[in-house]
């Protein structure tokens, strides 16, 4: 049975996975043009987000259980 915190940490784990692809291709110079620096920089804002978004609903979900 899968449950939230399951999913939290799969989701985590992805999130992390793929930061470090991203993070990855910008270190090592691995940038075509602008625009896609431009793509691979809102991906990074967006899995940041998600995951302060998903932090904050497990602490708000553990406070509500307490």
């Amino acid at each position: 049975m899968t449950t939230d915190v399951d999913i939290a940490q799969f989701v985590f784990q992805t999130i992390t996975g793929r930061k470090s692809q991203v993070l990855d291709i910008l270190e090592d110079n691995g940038i075509k043009n602008m625009e896609q620096y431009a793509a691979l920089m809102g991906e990074l804002n967006a899995l940041n987000f998600v995951r302060q978004e998903l932090s904050g609903l497990l602490e708000k979900q553990e406070l509500s259980d307490d």
